[in-house]
């Protein structure tokens, strides 16, 4: 069985939590440092950064723009905060917001827009400063699927605002969490604030579910039980529960009745800054694995017909390899693959402005949106591949690809 994914998670990782004196603010600076920005504070998750900051800025009832394709727990946000979502196309040649419709999206009520570095390609932020033309809006850098540093080039961050997400299927992983990094010392002081005053310490209830996430995420970095676990098919039951990534990788994401998790009003812990700061030290080596198999995955299926390969973006960190799959069935075609032993996934399958929770806040058309949650599927892509299994799995592709889906 080849996996889809898996945290670049090794003994060493482990062992660096028994680093004396290794704490959050270390790992906040690291973080900043690498993302080319001054200041960095660390959360529970990625959103709930999103959260804490729209509550420092105190926004209500503003318009803050996304593109329609993107996770759907950050509308959610805005939606809790008492604001107002906007969505707007994508591009289909990097799968990030369309500039264009973006322009158009621009009001007197806007006063932030979220640009996604979506699947790890790196969004134009400073042609969205500059359609934006307005200092009051937010720039916010949705870095959730990237490296830190990793789209920003030699200049560092570029928006107002960066955020980072650290779970098990983001390229950096500590257990959880997610970090907002800086170069406003207003905005900074506004969030530190703001989080000491309404994140919790964690409570020993979650400190040891923390604990047993780490060491099934550690013994499920083995191919040998992840592949049992593979195997038997779990899809109900405690190990399921606790790890997201035992389930079946065709379902997809499924969040148009998604909420705020329960703990993320907790704080980041010096547990997971060790785990962080053991995974910065070699995300070069990861970021470069990411790219040498990307290029390969392209050269290998380009000829392959009624399939698109992933764009070949500068600065992409490839955080998820997807390809297109045109007039084919995407649930079908990853339970073809599923049965030839290769797990792929369809990780956003769908348009936001579609989902329920969603609809009245469009304001359409999203064709490319709609397009692309249909026929994006990720191919398996993590650090332990090998040439030979990639061209395995582009065989395997060809095959499914020419039979009934």
């Amino acid at each position: 069985m080849i996996r889809k994914a898996r945290p670049d998670l090794d003994v060493l990782d482990i062992l660096s939590i028994l680093r004396p004196g290794a704490t959050r603010r270390e790992f906040e600076e690291a973080v900043a440092a690498r993302a080319g920005a001054q200041y960095g504070l660390a959360f529970s998750y990625g959103h709930a950064g999103f959260f804490a900051l729209l509550k420092a800025l105190n926004l209500t009832q503003a318009e803050i723009i996304f593109p329609a394709y993107t996770c759907a727990v950050m509308p959610e946000v805005v939606v809790t905060t008492g604001n107002i979502p906007v969505f707007v196309d994508i591009d289909l040649a990097d799968y990030n917001m369309d500039l264009n419709s973006l322009k158009s999206a621009i009001t007197t009520k806007t006063k932030a827009i979220v640009a996604t570095h979506m699947f790890g390609y790196p969004t134009n932020i400073d042609a969205v400063r500059e359609l934006a033309n307005n200092e009051q809006i937010v720039i916010v850098e949705d870095a959730a699927l990237t490296f830190p540093g990793s789209t920003s080039g030699s200049d560092g961050l570029r928006g107002d605002v960066g955020l980072f997400s650290f779970g098990p299927a983001k390229p950096l992983f500590t257990i959880r969490g997610g970090m907002i990094v800086t170069n406003n010392a207003e905005i900074r002081e506004k969030l530190r604030s703001y989080r000491d005053r309404e994140m919790n310490h964690l409570p020993p209830k979650e400190w040891a579910k923390r604990w047993a996430l780490l060491m099934i995420h550690y013994l499920l970095s083995k191919n040998s039980i992840y592949g049992l676990t593979w195997r038997l098919n779990l899809s109900k039951g405690t190990i399921h529960n606790l790890s997201p990534r035992l389930r079946p990788a065709e379902e997809g994401h499924q969040h148009s009745t998604s909420s705020l998790v329960g703990d993320y009003a907790t704080r980041y812990t010096n547990l997971q800054a060790r785990i962080g700061l053991a995974q910065l030290r070699k995300s070069d080596f990861i970021l470069s694995q990411r790219r040498a198999l990307a290029k390969l995955y392209g050269e290998i299926l380009r000829e392959i017909p009624g399939l698109t390969p992933a764009p070949t973006v500068e600065g992409a960190s490839y955080a998820l390899y997807t390809v297109r799959v045109k007039d084919r069935d995407a649930i079908c075609f990853c339970q073809q693959m599923r049965a030839r032993g290769i797990e792929t996934g369809r990780t956003f399958n769908y348009a936001l402005p579609n989902l329920e929770k969603y609809r009245s806040y469009a304001r359409g058309p999203y064709p490319y949106a709609e397009q692309t949650s249909q026929e994006v599927i990720n191919l398996p892509a993590h650090t332990d591949l090998t040439e030979k299994q990639i061209h395995y799995i582009a065989d395997n592709v060809r095959q499914v690809l020419q039979a009934s889906c």
